[in-house]
């Protein structure tokens, strides 16, 4: 599994300092960034239990999600 979507989408984690510094050495070993080192991360779980993951319509970009937001609003 590969997350191929163009990074549009913000996640912002409170995690604990020794969780940040086992990241960065788990993503420095493996000479990824932290965020990458997540993705394959998840990727590898979710294939492991068998999780499938729904895709993301490839043509929607931020500025169609504000403004499906505004007109549903």
């Amino acid at each position: 599994m590969r997350f191929d979507d163009v990074k549009s989408d913000t996640l912002n984690l409170r995690v604990s300092p020794s969780f940040k510094l086992a990241l960065k050495a788990a993503a420095d070993h493996e000479q990824r960034s932290m965020v990458n080192m997540l993705e394959v991360l998840v990727a590898v779980f979710c294939e492991s239990k068998n999780i499938a993951v729904p895709a993301v319509r490839a043509t929607q970009t931020r500025a169609d999600k504000k403004l499906h937001v505004k007109a549903v609003a």
